[in-house]
């Protein structure tokens, strides 16, 4: 063979090494790539963290995002007023103020005035343990409202209170009130509870009392 075809032969090698490298282009590698990205699949958007909305009663729905408040069952508001009562009638202070909320105020034949120094001052002229052990009031006869409620019930029967559209009122007639010639309750109590979490907490109290 002759050396001007070997040189041919060698220019058509490294022509084709070229075309070649021209028909698989070079990829970055790994090395190449941000290591503090996030990585993930092919194909695969990563999803998008949305800030949740505050809970509300009601909405649009052509809001895109919409996240309800369930409203609190009447039945945590009754236990708040059996729990206070029985705080009453053990004189439990402490407990008693548990369940009120920090501006809670009482209605009565007195005026309006805060609960907690109302009560404070029920206790210290009056002994509440005396109706221990007594029926103060059957479960049948405790009456739940909400605000929705309270324009259907009879002019006789309406309850001294507004209530906002999350609030709940209850009604508690006292089968004892007295003991001996001693007045403890009014005929019947109402309360308005306000939700507070998941839980009920007293924001008013109607009862047609005074102190002797």
């Amino acid at each position: 063979m002759r050396h001007g075809s070997k040189r041919c032969s060698s220019a058509l090698a490294g022509a084709a090494l070229c075309l070649g490298c021209a028909a698989h282009p070079q990829f970055a590698t790994s090395s190449g790539l941000d290591k503090d990205a996030e990585r993930s699949a092919p194909g695969v958007i990563a999803p998008r963290a949305e800030v949740l909305p505050e809970p509300s009663r009601a909405g649009d729905a052509r809001d895109q995002l919409l996240l309800l408040r369930a409203p609190a069952a009447p039945e945590l508001a009754r236990q708040v007023v059996r729990n206070f009562l029985r705080a009453t009638v053990n004189e439990a202070q402490d407990r008693l103020e548990l369940l009120l909320s920090p501006q809670a105020f009482i209605d009565s034949a007195g005026g309006r005035q805060p609960a907690r120094a109302f009560w404070r001052t029920r206790f210290s002229q009056l002994d509440y343990t005396e109706l221990k052990g007594q029926l103060l009031f059957r479960e049948s006869d405790l009456e739940t409202y909400r605000a929705e409620d309270l324009a259907r019930l009879p002019a006789g029967r309406r309850i001294p209170l507004e209530l906002a559209e999350d609030e709940v009122a209850v009604r508690v007639p006292i089968r004892v009130s007295w003991a001996g010639r001693t007045r403890l309750f009014g005929d019947e109590l109402v309360f308005r509870l306000q939700p507070a979490g998941a839980r009920f907490e007293i924001a008013e109290i109607s009862e047609d009392f005074r102190l002797p």
